[in-house]
């Protein structure tokens, strides 16, 4: 039931490693993505990907037509109104789904989901401690896509997989800021309390308000009935 690390992913791990090898600070920039995707190995697609997921990260900035700029974790450049926009599209998205599938969860899971989500979350922990943001949200993810198998409902998931990429990158934001750090943590281990202990109206509202906290880490604002 784990999630494998995709290719861009590992890229993105590529890439972190460059950057502290190098002793990149900010304000420094990245070689030419021509050049980087060649250093590294990997397609230019793969590249693109990547750079998207370390700039959902807080890591670095991408400058259209000027370049890929490091950047300080704790003052965060504001993201653009079109990429504003689309996350609230997705928190709406999420907030519409996702609490009602951890209610679902807590009166389906098996011993076999428990453990598991127990998984993700040891995941989550290792990784923060190594500040390995990347590994931290693949650990994210993968905590959310039990719950959809363990809802009993294939039909969730397959709703979702279309928005899958979307969605990921959506749950990166968070991590970008610093100063709350391991809030998802605590919201994940509050979700699996109730999941373990058969409360749905507990998981359901716990999950609730760890996809409103997740908008508000981000600075992301959306409408909601």
């Amino acid at each position: 039931m784990a999630r494998s690390e995709t290719a861009p992913e590992r890229a993105a791990r590529d890439i972190r490693n460059l950057i502290k090898n190098k002793g990149l600070k900010a304000g420094d920039s990245l070689p030419a993505q021509r050049s980087l995707a060649s250093e590294l190995g990997i397609s230019r697609t793969s590249l693109r990907e990547a750079l998207a997921t370390l700039e959902a990260l807080g890591m670095i900035h991408i400058h259209a037509g000027k370049g890929v700029y490091i950047t300080d974790r704790q003052n965060q450049p504001p993201m653009g109104q079109d990429r504003n926009r689309q996350a609230g599209q997705v928190y709406q998205f999420r907030l519409a789904i996702e609490p009602y599938v951890a209610g679902l969860a807590a009166q389906m899971r098996s011993k076999d989901h428990l453990n598991a989500l127990e998984a993700s979350i040891a995941d989550m922990r290792t990784a923060l401690s190594a500040d390995d943001l990347i590994a931290a949200a693949t650990a994210d993810t993968e905590f959310h896509e039990i719950l959809l198998v363990a809802s009993g409902n294939p039909m969730f998931a397959r709703a979702m997989h279309p928005a899958a990429q979307i969605i990921h990158e959506n749950q990166m934001l968070p991590f970008a800021n610093a100063k709350a750090i391991a809030a998802p943590l605590a919201e994940h281990e509050q979700v699996l309390r109730y999941v373990r202990e058969h409360n749905p109206s507990g998981a359901r509202d716990a999950m609730h308000f760890h996809v409103l906290s997740a908008a508000t880490r981000a600075k992301i604002a959306f409408l909601r009935p």
